[in-house]
């Protein structure tokens, strides 16, 4: 995929509907007149809404100020949670989704690159990675490491609640590390799978202590330090459309990952059909009448 083809195959985040490309390529245009402007190194700002929620805004900032030291401080958070290997750590979330040479994948949070690299090199040879963020700085920091021969890669500011792409555009898609801080999680989870071909893989995780471990004095400490190794697994923002699905308690049993099939559909209940005994006219609705009685 070329960046014009990338440019092409872009849709408004707030609609879904076509844009026009500028015949200069420095600009995307949607219908309601929203100008989205290719910054430098190539990168699309496709980030909506363009004033956005005032907890994105911050992280957005608190990114942006930390981009140059931002590696040096997760690699310190990997040893920190049971030495754990941050190189084993990363190649085991993605080889979550079985990814194959020559397929397309996007990545939420891209952040510097490093869990990028990793994808890239999985897909490769001829495949297409789409990497995105919502701090500008990190992003830069991101082109300038990874400039690979044989993959297809392309840049865009975005925010993972609206992404900017058709029903079923990837083979798989990544975000590690910062779902917890969004402000429209539920949103983002319904778009992170919506842009997933039936059958393919979505791998997603953050901070979250395992509950056995909560009681423990040094895990007190951790999540009194930082309120986010307190927050909840969000399987209450899952789509209904999810099959397959698998969690991984990981370095220090104090982050998640998920992963999971995109199915054509939801599952369906036959709540009718009645229920084998004496004489078959029981069935999930007559009991649940009854039980509200």
């Amino acid at each position: 995929m070329t960046h014009n083809q990338f440019l092409e195959s872009l849709v408004s985040p707030k609609t879904g509907e076509p844009l026009k490309v500028a015949d200069n390529g420095l600009s995307l245009t949607a219908p309601d007149g929203t100008i989205y402007p290719v910054l430098d190194s190539g990168i699309v700002d496709m980030v909506h809404p363009r004033e956005l929620f005032e907890d994105d805004a911050r992280e957005q900032y608190l990114y942006d100020q930390a981009y140059q030291r931002y590696d040096r401080g997760v690699s310190w958070v990997f040893e920190t949670l049971n030495h754990s290997d941050e190189a084993a750590t990363r190649e085991f979330m993605i080889g979550l989704m079985g990814l194959k040479p020559g397929q397309t994948v996007l990545e939420v949070g891209a952040g510097t690159g490093k869990d990028s690299a990793l994808i890239i090199d999985q897909i490769s040879p001829g495949g297409t990675a789409v990497l995105s963020d919502l701090s500008p700085n990190m992003l830069r920091l991101a082109t300038q490491k990874l400039q690979p021969k044989d993959v297809d890669v392309h840049f865009f500011l975005g925010n993972g609640s609206y992404l900017p792409f058709a029903d079923g555009t990837f083979d798989s898609v990544f975000h590690f590390g910062g779902i917890n801080t969004f402000s429209e999680r539920k949103k983002a989870f319904a778009e992170l799978t919506r842009v997933v071909k039936v059958g393919g893989k979505v791998v997603i995780g953050d901070e979250s202590m395992a509950p056995w471990l909560r009681n423990q004095p040094t895990y007190e400490i951790l999540w009194k330090a930082n309120p986010l190794f307190r927050a909840e697994i969000p399987y209450e923002d899952l789509p209904a459309t999810v099959e397959n699905f698998k969690l991984h308690y990981i370095f220090g049993n104090c982050f998640y990952v998920m992963e999971y099939t995109v199915a054509a559909k939801a599952p369906e209940i036959d709540v009718e059909l009645p229920i084998p005994g004496k004489d078959f006219i029981d069935n999930w609705r007559i009991r649940a009448e009854g039980s509200s009685k």
